[in-house]
C-alpha cells in the first residue's frame, strides 16, 4: 500500500505524467468496458428483448444489438470518468468531452439504424400481408437518424445549441432541395406508393415504354426491383411511377377471371344470307340446335325457306356469332357471371375482324393461354360449317397453286 501511495504521490506531483496517466486510465476504462459488453451484453438483450427464445439458440438479431451497444457504452463512461479527473487541462477535457459527444452519436445512430433493419426484417417475416413493404419507411426512418446525428455533431464540434445549428439551416435550404431533389421526389412517391397500397411485393406490373413485364421483388426508397418473366432484374426510380404510366395486373388476379379479347378475320366476300341447305347442314352440329332454334323462333328447318332467311336478314355469319356465344357459355374454363360476347368491328383492309370477349376462370398464364388456344383452334376449324373463310395476305403455297391452274 505504500508504495502505491508514492506512486500516486509522485505522479500528482509531475502534471505531465498525470495528464498521460490520467488519458490511458480512460483510455484502459473504455477497452474494458467494450470487452465486457462485447461478452456479456448479449444474454441481457436476449433477456430484455428475445426472452421467448431458448437461450441454447444463437440469434444473429442479439449479435447485430449487442455489437451495437458495445460501441458506445464505453463512451458513456468514459464521458462519466472524465466528471471525476478534476486535474485535467481545461483543453484537454473539451477534447475528450467533445470526441466521446461526437462518437456517442455516432455510434447510436448506427445502433437506431440496426434497430430500424431488425424491424424491417423481422416485418416481412411475421407480418400477415406478405405482399406489403415497409422498408421504404424504414429508409426514410434512418435519413431522418443520419440528419438528426449530423445536427448534433456539428452543433457538438462548433459548441453551439442544436436550435441555431437548425435556424440556419434556412440560409441553405434552397442548396439542399437541389442537391437532394431525387431523394425528396423518391421520398414523396414512396409515400403514396406504400400508403395508398398501388403496388405490393409480388404485384405483376408492365410497363410497355420500358420493355417491362414482371413481379415486385423489392420496394425500396430510390427504386423499385422487378424480376421480369425472362428472369432478368429491372430497377425503376420509385419517382416514375407517379410521372409514367404503368399497368398492374393484380387487381385481375384477385378477381378471380382474366379476360380474353382476341380477333379473327374473314374474309367479306365469304359472307352470305343463310340457305335452308346451310340450316340443314349446320343442324347435325350437337351445339347448334338452341341458337338456331332462337333465330327461327322455333320454327322447323324444313319449312323455313332461303326468301325468308334473306327478308329476316340472316346471315352466316349471324348463325356463327350466335353459335360461337353459345359455345363459349358452355365451355367450364369461361366466367359466366362476365361478357360474354362476340362481336364484328369496324371492316380492315385484311378483312373483317370478328372479337372474342369472355373472362377465363383460371388467372394462371399456362390456363389461360390453354383455354385461348382451344377457342380459337375450334373456331378455325369450325368456320367451314358456315361458309366463311379466314382472311390472310397470299403465301407461297397460293402462288404455286396458281401457276398450277394456268399451266
Amino acid at each position: 500500500m505504500t508504495f502505491l501511495h508514492d506512486t500516486l504521490h509522485f505522479i500528482q506531483q509531475n502534471p505531465l505524467l498525470a495528464i498521460s496517466f490520467n488519458i490511458v486510465l480512460l483510455v484502459a476504462a473504455g477497452l474494458i468496458a467494450h470487452l465486457l459488453c462485447k461478452f456479456f451484453i448479449v444474454k441481457v438483450v436476449r433477456k430484455l428483448f428475445f426472452s421467448s427464445h431458448k437461450n441454447s439458440v444463437p440469434l444473429d438479431k442479439d449479435v447485430r444489438i449487442s455489437e451495437k451497444l458495445s460501441n458506445f457504452l464505453p463512451v458513456i463512461i468514459v464521458y462519466y470518468l472524465l466528471q471525476f479527473m478534476t486535474d485535467l487541462p481545461q483543453h484537454i477535457v473539451i477534447a475528450i468531452t467533445t470526441v466521446c459527444g461526437i462518437l456517442f452519436f455516432i455510434y447510436l445512430s448506427l445502433f437506431l439504424n440496426e434497430l430500424l433493419e431488425i424491424i424491417n426484417n423481422s416485418y416481412a417475416k411475421k407480418t400477415r400481408r406478405k405482399n406489403h413493404s415497409i422498408k421504404g419507411y424504414i429508409q426514410i426512418g434512418k435519413i431522418g437518424v443520419h440528419i438528426v446525428s449530423a445536427i448534433m455533431i456539428v452543433a457538438i464540434m462548433s459548441n453551439k445549441s442544436p436550435v441555431i445549428i437548425i435556424s440556419s439551416l434556412g440560409a441553405v435550404a434552397a442548396v439542399l432541395m437541389l442537391v437532394f431533389q431525387h431523394t425528396l421526389l423518391s421520398l414523396v412517391a414512396n409515400i403514396q406508393v406504400s400508403s395508398n397500397d398501388v403496388l405490393q411485393l409480388g404485384d405483376w406490373i408492365e410497363m410497355p415504354d420500358n420493355g417491362i413485364s414482371g413481379e415486385v421483388i423489392d420496394i425500396a426508397l430510390h427504386t423499385i426491383t422487378v424480376r421480369n418473366w425472362d428472369n432478368t432484374l429491372s430497377r425503376i426510380p420509385t419517382k416514375n411511377f407517379l410521372t409514367e404510366t404503368y399497368t398492374n395486373w393484380q387487381s385481375m388476379f384477385s378477381s378471380g377471371a382474366r379476360r380474353i379479347m382476341r380477333s379473327f378475320y374473314l374474309d367479306q366476300q365469304s359472307i352470305c344470307f343463310a340457305t335452308q341447305e346451310m340450316l340443314q347442314s349446320l343442324s347435325e352440329l350437337k351445339l347448334a340446335s338452341e341458337p338456331l332454334s332462337a333465330l327461327l323462333d322455333g320454327r322447323d328447318i324444313s319449312v323455313v325457306s332461303d326468301r325468308w332467311l334473306a327478308d329476316e336478314g340472316i346471315t352466316n355469319l349471324t348463325i356463327m356469332r350466335k353459335y360461337l356465344t353459345h359455345y363459349l357459355r358452355q365451355r367450364a374454363d369461361i366466367h359466366q357471371d362476365m361478357y360474354v360476347v362476340v362481336r364484328a368491328l369496324k371492316p380492315a383492309p385484311d378483312g373483317l375482324p370478328i372479337e372474342i370477349y369472355c373472362f377465363s376462370t383460371s388467372t394462371a398464364w399456362i390456363d389461360y393461354e390453354n383455354t385461348q388456344g382451344e377457342i380459337f383452334e375450334y373456331i378455325y376449324a369450325i368456320l367451314g360449317h358456315f361458309s366463311l373463310r379466314i382472311y390472310q395476305h397470299p403465301a407461297g403455297w397460293d402462288m404455286a397453286q396458281i401457276g398450277t391452274v394456268r399451266r
